[in-house]
């Protein structure tokens, strides 16, 4: 209950709120009824009485002379709860009333008769009331009259709020009206009115601006018309036709011809106005001069037609170096483009004189292509202006301040204007691009030139890129040359120097054995050196061979189990194995496209260099390969492949373990991370997911990062013979390998951490070599 009674209160409050009565200065109506009352009820005092939130307050008052009271004093609260009529006869015949701060103060109420004002919403928003000092009693005539007066004050409201809002509404009016005139003038729109029975015209002073119209002129129907461009006065008149016709909206654009000869663009919009019976008397709206829109949009045009030609032309520049293609498709969309009726391109040589490469000509026209033409007037300056950028553009060859042969020299090919634009390289002037009139002189546009001279350096760039790929084309064919030649040569030296070394080694060991005894210590340990360096001299030998076959020898690549490959390697390093006391171990390894051969010779050497390369401790070696769509089963793999695939050769403390052989008893976890063997791979090398990646990783001496790339390169070492001995050239052979292969190989290391050698191959090789 208590939430309704305050809810309603809200309600009656925002009633008396809507008509601005509160606090507002004294209005005669208002003290005319409050007189009326007094006199009516024969009281001394009577108010027109609006109930606030917390006041009542006066809007007429008769006998009083405070302008408010609070609300809880008096008796007008009886209106309110009774919603009817209150009529107290005297005020001290009631225990309840007498009481009251009113009837025992100011204004000592005796007598009180109080009328709700009752607005037509149904809410109490105050009363009309007289009072007096001593009792009094009302007939029933006296009481309607009360009640009526009453109704008057409401009427009187309503009246009062209706002009009020009236006045709003003019005032609305007038300051929409200063708005809409001044957005007009700021926006640039004529207003006009079309009156259709009479076809009388009316408009605004932004009309005759945008028509072009001086301000004195008479601007009729008739004038509007006549300012219409030709083409398109049907047309506007049909859409009004149609406007009119359909009940719809008026838009029409149409070009208008100023008094100065020039066009513009009119953007005009309307609508009808129709009568009681339907029928259309009047037409308002405004126009827009547009003429700059439709400029921009033509420029737009013309610029996105620039842009799909540059786009077709720079695609077939990046798609070939073809440039017999692209020239020809230059020449014949320039010419489409431009609507030329003649476009060539003119390659300049050192004496002025050129060739007409490519051309697109319309019929009737001389044809020049293939031609070598010279002109016979030209200047000594005449190739250096254009080296330096210069744009020649004839509009009228007739009228052209050029000299007369060089005027004669173009008509003969039908010239009556051109446009001429260099075309540059690095090395200075190729030739010209040049677009020619033939029908008619011609105004080139700055679009057309700027055309000219961006394509033409989309041209120098195709011819410098084609020079460039010629030039890198002869390189590699010489390196390719080089490198075949040197290869044969290694191959026959080192073929070659296998018979006299064999003999001079042979010789030496004979007289190592028959005079061993015989001679000093000094001759024996002469005899060692010249030993030894033939041994190395043969190893040495052995690998230049092998490494100049890896091309020229390499086998077909044909479908290989790399575990199998693995067994092979392990096998061949068998001895190197035991006496070190290698720990060999390898996760699950992929069947790939190869040269079995050759990549067993890759693990053998990475393996037999993790082995030379060791520290104190022996060496544990483990090799795994991944592919990146199998990332997910490399956790799996390593997991299973620790426990079940460890491969070991053992010294003689192991004798019970043959070598080689698969250990299903190892526990998981067996060698440290310190050392990388249990890392994942950097699955981030690979360029595509068709590539395994193969990873050799070793707990060996390491190597500083600066060597990494060095250690490659045929020759290259980082040790002395005497500690680790070696040709340096193994590594060498892996990354030729490899590179045949269509792979890559690096090392990742650092000094007592061991190495990790890693190197890709496609999931297909793809071909033979």
């Amino acid at each position: 209950m208590q939430a309704e009674s305050y809810n309603h209160e809200q309600a009656r409050l925002e009633a008396l709120r809507r008509y601005h009565i509160l606090d507002t200065e004294p209005e005669q109506p208002y003290n005319n009824l409050a007189q009326l009352a007094a006199f009516i009820c024969g009281t001394s005092i009577a108010l027109v009485n609006f109930i606030d939130e917390d006041r009542q307050w006066f809007k007429a008052k008769l006998g009083i002379d405070v302008p408010e009271m609070p609300r809880n004093v008096g008796l007008s609260y009886l209106c309110l709860e009774r919603q009817d009529i209150v009529v107290v006869k005297d005020t001290l015949e009631n225990e309840e009333y007498a009481v009251n701060p009113a009837v025992t103060g100011y204004p000592y109420i005796r007598f009180y008769a109080g009328v709700p004002l009752i607005s037509p919403e149904g809410q109490i928003l105050g009363t009309l009331c007289a009072i007096d000092p001593a009792p009094r009693e009302l007939n029933q005539q006296q009481i309607e009259a009360l009640l009526a007066l009453g109704r008057q004050v409401i009427s009187q409201l309503e009246l009062r709020r209706n002009l009020a809002e009236r006045q709003q509404t003019e005032a609305f009016l007038r300051e929409s009206d200063q708005r809409l005139k001044l957005a007009l003038q700021a926006a640039k729109l004529g207003s006009w009115q079309l009156n259709l029975k009479t076809w009388e015209l009316s408009a605004s002073s932004q009309c005759y601006v945008n028509f072009g119209l001086p301000s004195e002129t008479e601007f009729t129907y008739n004038t509007l018309l006549e300012c219409i461009h030709p083409d398109d006065r049907t047309d506007m008149q049909e859409c009004v036709r149609q406007a009119i016709k359909n009940h719809s909206d008026y838009e029409a654009e149409y070009r208008c011809i100023w008094t100065d000869n020039t066009i513009h663009w009119i953007l005009a919009r309307g609508t009808v106005i129709y009568d009681s019976e339907n029928q259309p008397m009047r037409m308002t709206g405004v126009t827009l001069d547009v003429t700059d829109r439709k400029q921009a949009e033509e420029e737009l045009k013309r610029q996105n037609l620039r842009s799909q030609l540059f786009a077709e032309i720079t695609l077939k520049i990046r798609e070939s170096l073809q440039l017999e293609e692209i020239l020809q498709t230059t020449v014949q969309e320039v010419q489409k483009l431009l609507h030329a009726d003649r476009v060539l391109i003119f390659q300049l040589w050192p004496d002025g004189s050129g060739t007409v490469l490519k051309e697109a000509v319309l019929p009737g026209w001389p044809v020049v292509l293939g031609k070598n033409i010279l002109d016979p007037c030209v200047q000594a300056d005449y190739v250096e202006k254009y080296r330096q950028g210069r744009i020649s553009a004839i509009f009228d060859i007739e009228k052209a301040d050029i000299q007369d042969c060089h005027r004669e020299f173009l008509q003969q090919f039908g010239v009556k204007a051109n446009l001429v634009v260099p075309i540059l390289i690095r090395d200075g002037i190729w030739g010209l691009l040049i677009a020619h009139q033939c029908a008619h002189p011609r105004h080139w546009t700055n679009f057309e030139t700027q055309l000219l001279l961006q394509l033409a350096n989309q041209i120098g760039i195709a011819l410098s890129q084609a020079q460039l790929l010629e030039q890198e084309t002869r390189h590699v064919q010489e390196l390719a040359r080089s490198n075949s030649e040197l290869e044969q040569f290694a191959y026959v030296a080192s073929h070659d120097l296998q018979e006299p070394l064999r003999m001079v080694t042979s010789y030496l060991q004979l007289l190592e054995r028959k005079y061993s005894n015989q001679l000093d210590s000094t001759a024996d340990q002469f005899i060692n050196y010249a030993v030894d360096g033939a041994r190395r001299m043969q190893n040495l030998i052995n690998d230049l061979l092998n490494y100049s076959r890896v091309t020229t020898r390499g086998q077909p690549f044909v479908q290989v189990d790399c575990a199998e490959i693995l067994q092979q390697a392990i096998a061949n390093l068998k001895f190197a194995i035991e006496d070190s006391g290698a720990e060999i171990t390898y996760n699950h390894l992929p069947v790939i496209t190869a040269d079995p051969i050759q990549l067993t010779q890759v693990l053998q050497n990475l393996i037999g260099n993790a082995i030379k390369f060791r520290r104190e401790i022996p060496p544990q070696i483990h090799i795994e390969a991944v592919r990146a769509d199998e990332v997910g089963e490399q956790a799996s793999k390593r997991e299973y492949t620790t426990q079940h695939s460890k491969l070991s050769t053992q010294n003689s403390a192991r004798a019970k373990r043959p070598a080689t052989a698969l250990s299903a008893a190892m526990p998981a976890g067996l060698y440290s991370t310190q050392h990388g063997l249990n890392a994942p791979l950097p699955l981030t090398a690979l360029s595509t997911q068709n590539e395994w990646l193969f990873c050799v990783k070793d707990n060996g001496i390491g190597l500083e990062p600066q060597y990494t790339e060095r250690i490659f390169v045929i020759f290259q070492r980082l040790h002395g013979r005497s500690k680790y001995p070696g040709t340096g050239i193994g590594l060498a052979i892996c990354k030729k390998i490899i590179e045949r292969h269509g792979g890559r190989i690096w090392v990742e290391s650092e000094p007592g951490q061991g190495s990790n050698f890693y190197f890709t191959i496609p999931d297909q090789a793809g071909q033979q070599s």
